[in-house]
This record gives structure tokens, sequence and C-alpha cells, in this order.
């Protein structure tokens, strides 16, 4: 057989059909299928007698399980079409979601031009598809990485075009519109340029393929913004540049404070020797101010001395008249309560508890002051001693509102101030007692040491307190916001403070696992 006549038999047809690597159909003008060929066939999962003399929409419907449901030809066939015209048509096609073939659909005709039927040619396109959709995801993904990167970033061809800014080059040139395709000079500068920029890296990158680095005197308005610019190409399958990407940081701060250093190290000769001369001067002046300092520190020690003994003798002198208010109110509702209507013995019951709380606010300011002023009486102590005559002093509320109370097996003895320390327990079963609310079920005392600080604590499982409240309990006349409606001065815990303060230690809450809240005082070893 000479090599013109190859392919002119019709057994070497046969042999295309049975084993070219794509899918070919024969089907006639009512989309019946005629002829599938092997490889079609095994992609399918069928067999020739199961396909010839079905229409292949009702055969695609079977093998997606969907047989019964789709009675007519697919939406996205082309076949109607060809039938109209006579012309090849194009399409892709998903025949099952693991299998989508690029089809040509060529039409069958007779002598009079009329389509008889088709011959479909199938390439299986599934995994270029499954390529292209991961490609996507990747772009989508470094686009989003782009975008969020912090710096500018903008991709220019090789006519000084831009086209794609990330958003942090939005964010400083928001005018630009990429889909005009604005060249890069002109859009970059305000007012615009005419021509490329002197230090432009970007043009040097198109014209040698090389990576360039400069740093720009941009004008913005009435200012010059300073960008560095790093400016990489991007080459075609041939080696041909056909883009440059530019990776843009704003610089301009930086360049300011480099100038101002710069300035700084220049005068600084003159400074240092400006200063060396008026040397003798400041010292002079540094003797008189921490003479002046001295002077006032002790001016500031004899006002406070003042300060503290006016309201000692201001809390004093309220005493008196506010214990004689109360009295007085008593003597006033015991002998008129038959005159007094409800409002007149409401008066009194108010009147007696505002006179009370003012005695003990003044109890409390002594206290405080007190604190401040006497000298501590350092000595051994046992803490379970301690302990023992503050459970007792509570044994009331304790047995009566039915609330645990635990502690350590073993309390060492420490050496503290035994009457501030007393203070500091009963201030906290106190505060525990008042605020923990009717919830209120375990008081219990813990101890733990490190090597500096012996540590006490009092925890409860009331209602606790919020963060931004604990760090404020401590102060001069701060109460919970839970303390509407209960008797307290605000003053007990920063007495508490103190106390810590004054044994060289600190005060601090911690919040329970699920309720409550925890009180701790650290208490120094070495006093």
């Amino acid at each position: 057989m000479n090599f013109p006549d190859i392919g002119t038999n019709p057994k070497d047809f046969s042999l295309i059909f049975k084993h070219i690597p794509m899918g070919i159909t024969y089907l006639d003008r009512d989309f019946t299928i005629l002829n599938m060929n092997p490889y079609f066939l095994e992609k399918l999962g069928i067999k020739l007698e199961n396909a010839i003399g079905r229409r292949c929409y009702e055969l695609r419907a079977e093998i997606l399980g969907e047989k019964g449901k789709n009675l007519k030809p697919c939406s996205d066939c082309k076949a109607p079409e060809v039938m109209e015209t006579g012309e090849v048509r194009n399409f892709v096609k998903e025949i099952t979601p693991d299998f989508i073939v690029d089809t040509t659909l060529v039409p069958e005709k007779n002598e009079r031009g009329e389509v008889i039927g088709f011959l479909e040619l199938h390439q299986d396109i599934t995994v270029s598809r499954q390529v292209d959709s991961a490609l996507q995801e990747s772009e989508e993904k470094y686009k989003s990485v782009v975008d969020n990167i912090g710096i500018g970033v903008a991709l220019l061809n090789p006519g000084m075009e831009l086209i794609a800014i990330n958003k942090q080059m939005h964010k400083w040139f928001p005018h630009i519109d990429v889909s005009t395709r604005p060249v890069c000079f002109r859009a970059f500068n305000a007012p615009p340029r005419n021509d490329i920029c002197s230090y432009c890296p970007t043009y040097k990158t198109l014209q040698d393929g090389q990576v360039h680095e400069s740093v720009t005197d941009t004008p913005h308005g009435n200012e010059i913004r300073n960008y560095r610019i790093i400016s990489s190409p991007i080459f075609n399958s041939e080696g041909k540049v056909t883009a440059a990407i530019e990776m843009v940081e704003d610089i301009t701060e930086s360049k300011k404070t480099e100038k101002k250093i710069q300035e700084y190290q220049n005068s600084l000769e003159d400074l240092v020797k400006e200063r060396t001369e008026r040397l003798s001067v400041i010292n002079r002046a540094l003797k008189k101010e921490i003479a002046d300092r001295k002077q006032a520190e002790e001016s500031l020690h004899i006002s406070s001395n003042k300060i503290r003994l006016f309201a000692y003798f201001v809390s004093h002198d309220l005493k008196s008249p506010a214990l004689a208010v109360n009295g007085l109110t008593r003597l006033l509702h015991k002998h008129y309560e038959d005159i007094l209507d409800e409002r007149g013995k409401n008066y009194c019951q108010q009147i007696l508890k505002s006179s009370e709380q003012i005695a003990a606010l003044v109890e409390m300011i002594n206290a405080y002051i007190s604190t401040k002023e006497i000298s501590l009486q350092i000595e051994s102590i046992k803490l379970a001693e301690l302990l023992l005559m503050v459970r007792e002093e509570f044994a009331g509320p304790l047995n009566i509102r039915q609330i645990k109370w635990t502690e350590p097996e073993y309390l060492p003895e420490i050496k503290a101030d035994r009457v501030a320390m007393l203070r500091v327990l009963r201030n906290f079963v106190d505060n525990a007692l008042k605020y923990g609310g009717g919830d209120l079920s375990e008081i219990a005392i813990g101890y733990r040491e490190d090597n500096e600080c012996h540590i006490l604590s009092v925890s409860d499982d009331g209602i606790g307190l919020k963060a931004e409240e604990s760090q404020k309990v401590f102060g001069l006349f701060k109460r919970q916001k839970t303390a509407s409606g209960i008797a307290g001065s605000g003053l007990g815990l920063a007495i508490v403070k103190e106390i810590a303060e004054q044994h060289k230690g600190k005060v601090w809450t911690e919040p329970g696992s699920k309720k409550g809240i925890t009180f701790n005082i650290s208490i120094s070893k070495h006093l």
C-alpha cells in the first residue's frame, strides 16, 4: 500500500473509531444513539447494547441516577442549533461530576443538505478543569495575601500602564482606576508628570529584565512623599519581559526622621561645646534645685501633718453631733411615737440610719489615719489563733446563714503587727459576708508562701466582682456596684492596702474558677 492510500480503507476508520483516546457517538435527528466507541463506553461505565437505541439525554439521566426526571434534551445542548444552522458547534458539558468533556458536534447531512444525524466528538478535559479550579483558588488566595500584605503592590505592562494594584495602593492613591489603564507617572504624581520619572526602577526592569530598587520623591499636593520601590520582571515562556511587579513601601516618615537625625549629628559638636560651657551653670542650678526640693519636701511634710491633723479634728468633731442627732432622734421616736404619723416615723428611721453611717464613717476615717500614722508593732503571731478570733467574732452570721468555714490544717507563725493582721482578716471576711449575696455558701481561708512573702487569702463562692471593679476596690471610698443598700464607708479595703504596704507587701483579687472572688495579701518575710 502506498502512503497516499493510507486511510482510504474503511477498516482504517474502524481502527481509529475503536482505539482513539476520545469519545465518539453517532446520533440520529431524534437524539437516538446509533453507535458509541469503546473509549466513551468505558468512561461512562456502560455496555454498547445498553446504549444503542436510547436517547442520549435519557441515558445520561440514568447514569446520574435521575431516571425518568429528564425527558427532554439538556438545556446546554447545541444539537437544536446545529439542526437549524447545519454548522459545527463546540461546547463544554459535564457528563457526570467526575467527567467533563469538550464536545464538538458535527452535523451529518443528506444529499439535499438536510441534517439527518450528528457525530459527537468528546475530549476529556476533567483534569484540566480541576487544575483550572485549583489555579483559580490559588489565585484568589494569592490575591487575598497581596491585598492584605501591608505594603503596596502594582503590576505594570511594558507601556508603563497600571494593570492591577492592591488595597494598600488604593489607600494611597484612591483616584486610580486600573480599568482605564492609566500610565504610572501620570497616575502616581500630583500634579501628573508628562514623562517617565528619572529614578523609575520599573522602567529599567522592563528594559533589562533585572531587579531594580529606588526611593522616589513623589509630589502629593503640597508635600513630597517618599516611597521605596523594588521592581521585579515577569517573563513569558520565551524569556521575554511582559510585565513588572512593584513592591512599594511608604518611607516618608522614616526619611523625615533620618533627616532630623542627620541634622542633629551635624550640630552635635556645637551642641557638646555649648553644653560643656554651660555645665558649670547647670551644676550650680542643680545644687540650688536640690536645696529647693529639700525645703519643699519639708514644707510638704509639715503640710501633710497639718492635713492629717485637720482630718482627725474634723472626723472627731463630726462624731459628737452625729451621735447627738442619733440620740435626739431616738428620744423623739420614743416619746412622740403616738403623735407621729407613718411618714414622721420613716423620717426618724432615716435620720437614725444616716447618723449611724456618719458615726461609722468617722470611725473608719480615724482608723485609716491611725493606720497611716501608728508605727507597726512587729511580733511573732500565730495565724491559727488570729483565725480562731475572727471565726468566733463572725460565728453568729456564719451559723444563721449556714455558711461553711474552711482553713488549712497547718498555719505557721509569722512576724507582723497583730492588730493590723486581725483587722485585715476581719475586713476580708466581713466583705465576703456583706457582698457575697444570698447564694454565699462557703468562706475558705488559704495560706501559701514563696521565698519572699507569706500570702494569706480569703475566698468565697458568692457573686464575685467584674474585672474592672476588682482593680478599683482598694481605693479610697471605692465600693462595689453590688453594695447598693449595704452599709459601708468604702475605706475598709483602702485600710487593708495601707497595712499591706506597711508590711512591704501588696493586696489583689482573683476571680473564682466558676463564681466568687479571692482577696489576697502578701506579707514580707523580712520585717
